[in-house]
């Protein structure tokens, strides 16, 4: 069993990356009790410190630990999507991916006020969804394209994005390539369909995706077709 100074020391941080490997392994091994430790340790004024390393754990343990009530983990996940550390946006962001694997039908179904919710809110949905091991049946694919699409739209069309839509605006950038090798016929379909919506932040997103080398070899005509046209609206 992982102690709260095991994690502080092995941590990483301060430092570019913690230490994920870590986080994952305490996650899987945590009790109550130590994740309510760890929880302690996330406040809003931990940033890039061993400290925000253990709420990173504290966050994702719970997830981990009661992944068999996807409603009750996705409404404690929702206030650490839109925390003040990165880090811990980050963990809420890992936790929706763990309790996803083999039922994302599931979070799917208890998503939609997180996915209406603000732009942090937003981004977590969108980093959690966005991963090839949940991709793998075509019915919550489609249901991913079209939170990907709603998502979207909602993005604020020209100026200055605060710092909650360039989070959005970043994950956006990925996410759509993601959903879309895993599907290609419908995801086309979706992408394609964002070229009417205007706005210089919904022409990045497009541009960004189109970058990604899975989408070059996935078509590689079609990625071409695409940049042509993301560049001349």
């Amino acid at each position: 069993m992982y102690t709260i100074d095991y994690l502080l020391t092995h941590s990483n941080l301060p430092g570019p990356r913690g230490n994920l490997e870590l986080l994952y392994a305490f996650a899987k091994s945590a009790d109550d009790e130590l994740v309510r430790q760890c929880l302690a340790y996330a406040s809003e004024e931990v940033s890039n410190s061993p400290e925000e390393f253990v709420g990173m754990c504290g966050v994702l343990g719970y997830a981990v630990l009661h992944r068999d009530d996807i409603q009750d983990v996705l409404r404690f996940l929702r206030p650490y999507a839109a925390h003040a550390s990165w880090r811990i946006r980050e963990a809420a962001a890992m936790g929706i991916q763990e309790i996803s694997v083999g039922r994302v039908e599931q979070t799917l179904a208890g998503l939609a006020d997180m996915a209406a919710g603000n732009e942090y809110e937003k981004r977590a949905v969108v980093a959690g969804l966005c991963e090839p091991k949940l991709l793998t049946d075509p019915a919550c694919g489609r249901e991913i394209l079209r939170l990907l699409t709603a998502i979207t739209q909602g993005m604020e069309p020209e100026g200055k994005l605060s710092p909650g839509g360039e989070a959005l605006r970043k994950a956006l950038g990925y996410g759509w390539s993601v959903v879309l090798a895993a599907f290609p016929e419908d995801g086309k379909a979706a992408f394609e369909g964002l070229l009417s919506l205007p706005g210089k932040h919904v022409r990045w997103v497009l541009r960004e995706n189109l970058k990604k080398n899975r989408l070059i070899k996935m078509d590689p005509d079609w990625a071409a077709e695409m940049q042509r046209r993301a560049v001349s609206i």
